[in-house]
């Protein structure tokens, strides 16, 4: 737990949050990138180092481009009715809404 004066005398007490995701999500793994670079994440509170995340670049993306075209045309997606689609758009707008 980091301590860090605000208003010049009181102190406050901040937790430094927990990372749980630092690598890439690619074809619904977490996966190291492919150059194997990462980059520091700063908490701006405290300047103290966070976590190492992966840095994805061209490979990384040409990947995931990969793995959402075949699920796009090979998984259910292009044969729903609009009304399913419907249903999940809706789903998942609540569920990125609830993070």
């Amino acid at each position: 737990m980091a301590q860090i004066h605000t208003n010049g005398n009181s102190i406050s007490s901040l937790t430094t949050p927990k990372i749980h995701f630092t690598k890439l999500f690619i074809n619904g793994h977490f996966v190291d990138s492919v150059s194997g670079k990462t980059f520091e994440t700063i908490d701006p509170r405290t300047e103290e180092k966070i976590a190492d995340i992966a840095e994805g670049d061209k490979d990384d993306v040409d990947l995931a481009v990969e793995a959402a075209r075949a699920a796009f045309d090979h998984g259910p997606w292009p044969r729903m009715s609009g009304s399913m689609m419907m249903l999940c758009y809706t789903h998942m707008n609540g569920f990125v809404y609830f993070w």
